[in-house]
């Protein structure tokens, strides 16, 4: 299995929260089932040089599930909100984990006016609330390796085997 990981670079800073919880979630998942799952980023699965836009789609079209993790930064970044829509548009499985509060919501309010692409990017971020989210807010100050954070990682897991 392959899964795509989507997220706003600027929320993995030091500590690197979310690497580790990557790292977490990919030994879960090949527990789960019990086999080697390929866990993809963009900053690792692509190459630099290459048609960056072009390798991302078929990056996702790859995968068999995309896991979205909703912070603010997500929805202020472009690429995040077009990665998301993409996978919607050919139908890659989505999982989106609710992992920082958005304080306007769970979706993007990219300037509009004239502007054909942000037109698209804002309502398919709209579609994000349609989709059932796993809240993760209440863990992720946690080690991700405490029995709450690997019991919903586990759940997640299930979910996408």
């Amino acid at each position: 299995m392959k899964a795509f990981w989507s997220y706003a670079k600027s929320d993995n800073k030091k500590p690197h929260k979310l690497t580790k919880l990557r790292e977490a979630f990919s030994v879960i998942l090949d527990e789960t089932t019990g086999s080697v799952n390929n866990i993809l980023i963009d900053e690792i699965d692509l190459q630099w040089g290459m048609q960056w836009k072009q390798n991302i789609e078929e990056l996702i079209q790859s995968c068999d599930a995309m896991i979205s993790i909703l912070t603010p930064s997500y929805f202020n970044s472009r690429m995040c909100i077009y990665e998301f829509k993409h996978a919607i548009e050919h139908g890659v499985k989505v999982y989106p984990l609710y992992f920082r509060e958005a304080k306007h919501g769970l979706r993007s309010s990219f300037t509009e006016y004239g502007n054909e692409e942000n037109i698209a990017l804002n309502k398919a971020s709209l579609k994000i609330k349609d989709i059932h989210y796993r809240d993760f807010r209440k863990y992720k100050n946690k080690d991700v390796y405490c029995e709450e954070v690997q019991d919903c990682l586990d759940r997640l897991a299930n979910e996408i085997a």
